[in-house]
């Protein structure tokens, strides 16, 4: 018979789980993530717009200031993707990851972000580049 631990977290000298990579607890951790599948949501606030810049006049909804997780930025495309009903693509840049979706998808974009990924804030830039701050 397996032994299963009743976490997979190693635990300090009271018991409570403690994070492997900075030896705090669990609730005062504040690496990007102990799950790197799951980067911790308080630490980045996604910035929606609308872009049309050497496109050829075609839209494109951008979302930058996302985390530079490539299993997240493929899993957040793929979602959004499949709810809007287009095509699009992510990447990673020097200022964190990006993910743009054909067409002009921002309301949908926030709205999917918001429930989907449960961020709290989520800023939504239109093309005159007024900013419209949103939140939950």
């Amino acid at each position: 018979m397996i032994l299963i631990p009743d976490s997979i977290f190693p635990t300090n000298s009271e018991g409570k789980p403690i994070c492997p990579k900075c030896q705090k607890i669990i609730a005062e951790c504040s690496c990007p993530s102990y799950d790197p599948t799951k980067p911790k949501l308080e630490q980045f606030s996604p910035v929606v717009k609308l872009d049309k810049s050497n496109r050829h006049g075609k839209m494109v909804t951008v979302i930058s200031g996302l985390p530079k997780d490539e299993t997240y930025l493929k899993d957040l495309a793929k979602t959004l993707k499949t709810k809007t009903g287009s095509g699009g693509t992510f990447y990673i840049t020097a200022e964190g990851g990006v993910v743009e979706i054909q067409g002009d998808h921002v309301k949908k974009v926030v709205e999917v972000i918001k429930v989907v990924k449960e961020v709290k804030e989520v800023k939504e830039k239109a093309i005159d580049g007024k900013t419209n701050k949103k939140k939950c």
